[in-house]
């Protein structure tokens, strides 16, 4: 898949190397598990070494967000950890993130995405097409939603 360039010269596109991911690894470590007081470790799982991981690389900044996909069946993809630096956040970046990872979903012809999306980020995966499914879960003491994409939909998002 082909990278964006978002405005300020911010490129969305799939990790490239070994280094990539050990910078995108500790960007989603300071926004998603050190406010939460958790340490340096805590943001990898058992997934990460077969996933597609998205990233936004700033010129000077290096990785200023990220995303991943994995397979979850033939059908279906998760989408998690997306994750973007407070200063760069309303700016795209997510949502630019978030449609690579349906680009690459419908390029390996899945039919549905699912994200255990925080409460506050609803409205966010709600623009991007994504519907609630289920009641909320405590994950990390935090209210989560599972919510799912239909990929026969989502074709709109190219």
């Amino acid at each position: 898949m082909e990278g964006q360039i978002l405005e300020g010269q911010i490129l969305v596109r799939l990790h490239r190397d070994q280094t990539e991911l050990g910078a995108l690894l500790h960007q989603r470590w300071m926004v998603l598990r050190m406010p939460l007081g958790m340490v340096p470790g805590t943001e990898r799982d058992k997934y990460d070494d077969t996933a597609w991981h998205g990233v936004a690389v700033h010129p000077q900044k290096g990785v200023i967000g990220s995303a991943r996909l994995r397979l979850l069946s033939e059908e279906v993809g998760s989408i998690a950890y997306v994750s973007v630096l407070s200063e760069f956040q309303y700016q795209g970046v997510g949502t630019a993130l978030v449609k690579l990872l349906i680009a690459i979903a419908q390029h390996k012809k899945l039919k549905t995405l699912r994200v255990m999306s925080r409460m506050d980020a609803l409205k966010f995966y709600q623009r991007l097409g994504f519907t609630e499914q289920g009641i909320p879960q405590d994950y990390l003491g935090i209210p989560h939603q599972f919510m799912v994409l239909d990929l026969a939909q989502a074709d709109c998002l190219q």
